[in-house]
């Protein structure tokens, strides 16, 4: 019954997206969250963050094929691109489980194939309470990445036309059967899906406690195809606000009648 309610508060969503697309009226940005299935690309052409041959850590600009990637200054010696965890600094995006509960993380860059070895694990882009900023080098319309620990104070902002930002809140509550505050476990890092409604060249990450991380990031220049969690959709737009508070009011309740991850992992101080 409850995925039926989701549901239809999707299908009505949808409609209010085509019919505003019909009436060249206002369109709306939408983000889509999913604890363990990323997004795929359809067609157009994706721009991969590849942060393979890095040295960890690392805070010099990098220049890739079709990006660039710019730290603000102040950050400390263990933030910035960096591997592995360090406590009270930064954790390895979580990027799948296995059946055995056991956390699962990307060995590279999107796409990329899992290890339950976090010491195999790849490379990622931690902000500490700085900003690392992506400058694609040509406009974008689609945003895929893997949010770690995903704590209320981070913060992603595209300079699309409405500067479009999303908060580390938004994607707790859109992402089905997240765990808790800044976990770093299974259920505490999230797949995320960006569909703006206008293109978009930069993108800028910063957190206001401990670090945002993130890995696996990739632009398009079509929207991606993201395979979402039940009820795992927030929507955005004029007229759209009382069907994201339909949503975000269901997942609180569905949250609060789901049993919490085992402490086998932690969450960090957010304080």
């Amino acid at each position: 019954m409850l995925s039926k309610t989701f549901s239809t508060v999707f299908v009505i969503g949808s409609a209010l997206l085509i019919a505003a697309a019909v009436t060249d009226s206002a369109k709306a940005d939408t983000i889509t969250a999913s604890l363990f299935t990323v997004g795929t690309p359809a067609g157009g052409t994706v721009t991969a963050i590849d942060l393979t041959g890095v040295l960890p850590p690392s805070q010099g600009t990098l220049v890739g094929a079709g990006y660039t990637i710019t730290f603000s200054p102040g950050f400390l010696s263990d933030e910035g691109v960096v591997q592995g965890s360090a406590g009270g600094v930064s954790a390895v995006p979580v990027a799948g489980e296995t059946g055995g509960g056991a956390a699962e993380y990307l060995t590279g860059g999107f796409g990329s194939g899992l290890t339950t070895n976090i010491a195999n694990s790849g490379n990622y882009l931690s902000t500490g309470t700085e900003t690392i900023t992506i400058t694609f080098a040509t406009p974008q319309v689609s945003l895929a990445l893997l949010w770690g620990s995903i704590d209320t104070g981070n913060l992603l902002m595209l300079n699309d036309a409405a500067n479009f930002t999303v908060t580390g809140a938004d994607v707790q509550a859109a992402a089905a059967g997240f765990a808790t505050n800044g976990f770093q476990g299974p259920g505490g890092s999230a797949y995320l899906v960006i569909d703006s409604a206008t293109s978009f060249t930069t993108i800028t990450t910063t957190s206001s406690t401990t670090s945002f991380e993130f890995a696996g990031i990739a632009g398009s220049t079509s929207p991606f195809n993201p395979v979402p969690e039940p009820a795992s959709v927030l929507l955005f737009g004029t007229g759209l606000g009382f069907f994201a508070t339909m949503l975000r009011r269901r997942q609180k309740k569905a949250a609060h009648s789901q049993p919490r991850a085992e402490c086998q992992f932690s969450a960090r101080n957010t304080a």
